[in-house]
């Protein structure tokens, strides 16, 4: 318990977090809420074959847009500062995060490669899904502190699980797009001097 405390103090304030067992998760309930819904989006996204597709659509984008805004919004306490709420802007951060790292980077995977195939649009089918996705993650804001009553392990491993989702999908799009630089960077252009 100590030693996760102590690994996830470089990341976390660890004010206000979620008891279960009698002891403190070792995070705070916005981060808490970030790492679990990035890594239950994540697996969404593998298993569904969302991850595919690349970027979201612009409508899927404008959603995640008002989404991050009315995290943001709670984070400023514009929406109170009950656990709930700030349990809710972290799941919605961390989903959004997972979304645009896990699709961009495969999207840049893609375009380093030159890929034979075009990105894949996100079908009507996805879109639904990333708007359930949202509102999901709103229920589970409400009803998980009465899931957190016990199993401090289980939501620790969460957490953990989370974390590493994250760092693996930062450093995954982060190599997608250092591939993409070097592509483009070696390719010949017009009228560039021998």
């Amino acid at each position: 318990m100590v030693l996760l405390r102590d690994i996830f103090s470089h990341v976390c304030g660890q004010g206000s977090p979620l008891v279960c067992d009698g002891s403190p998760l070792p995070v705070c309930v916005r981060c808490f809420g970030l790492y679990l819904a990035a890594a239950v989006t994540a697996g969404w996204m593998l298993v569904s074959g969302l991850w595919r597709r690349g970027l979201p659509s612009w409508s899927a984008f404008l959603l995640h847009v008002a989404v991050l805004l009315a995290a943001l919004g709670g984070g400023l306490g514009a929406w109170g500062g009950a656990p709930r709420v700030t349990l809710l802007c972290g799941l919605w951060t961390g989903h959004v995060a997972a979304v645009w790292l896990v699709g961009g980077g495969g999207h840049l995977w893609r375009l380093s490669r030159r890929a034979p195939h075009p990105q894949l649009p996100w079908r009507r089918g996805d879109k639904i899904q990333a708007a359930l996705a949202v509102a999901v993650l709103a229920a589970l804001a409400w009803a998980l502190p009465a899931l957190t009553r016990h199993g401090w392990w289980a939501w620790s491993a969460a957490t953990v699980l989370g974390a590493a989702t994250l760092v693996v999908a930062l450093a995954s799009s982060g190599a997608a797009l250092s591939a993409w630089v070097v592509r483009r960077a070696s390719r010949p252009t017009a009228g560039r001097s021998p």
